[in-house]
């Protein structure tokens, strides 16, 4: 979407509380935002309160406040959905009944193998970003690495020219590596 477009909508939202303008932006991040909440949500329920919550939060958010850039916003929204999501289940087991609700239920605890890799992966990746000094440094490579991201997309998001985003994360990276071989 073009820039001038892109703007258009929002204020069109802003203003008018324009809901078609609302669909038609949401139209063209849509499926990003969904394959994001996807992968960081266990069950496709969980996706689909989470997508709901967004949507709401966007539009609260859109019709009240001028807004710079909307998948940057999305995907700061959806970050902050998925970790009220983990808070609120922290130290909980979850159950999960087949589709048919026949007797096949599985039981995930927070100390299953499967979970316990999760958790050291996800805790490793934070301490790595976390250990950044930077801000650019720690969005840049959340963008690129986890949300998908072209450099170019986060220049632009950044201000900076490709060429500085580029250099931006690869020494981001290499910061990141540095932590990792001193742990």
């Amino acid at each position: 979407m073009t820039d001038n477009k892109e703007k258009f909508f929002l204020f069109r939202i802003r203003v008018f509380k324009d809901e078609q303008a609302f669909a038609s932006i949401l139209g063209i991040y849509s499926a990003g935002l969904q394959k994001f909440l996807y992968r960081k949500l266990p069950t496709q329920a969980d996706v689909e309160d989470a997508y709901s919550t967004l949507m709401f939060r966007l539009w609260e958010y859109a019709i009240q406040t001028p807004v710079q850039h909307f998948s940057g916003l999305a995907y700061t929204i959806a970050r902050g959905i998925i970790a009220e999501f983990y808070k609120q289940r922290e130290g909980k087991d979850l159950v999960v009944v087949n589709e048919e609700g026949e007797k096949g239920v599985h039981l995930e605890s927070q100390f299953s193998g499967e979970q316990i890799q999760k958790n050291v992966d996800v805790q490793l990746v934070t301490q790595g970003i976390n250990a950044l000094e930077n801000e650019d440094d720690r969005e840049a490579l959340l963008l690129r690495f986890v949300e998908g991201y072209s450099v170019k997309e986060i220049a632009k998001y950044l201000g900076k020219t490709e060429n500085a985003t580029s250099v931006l994360i690869h020494r981001a990276l290499k910061k990141v590596r540095t932590f990792f071989e001193k742990k």
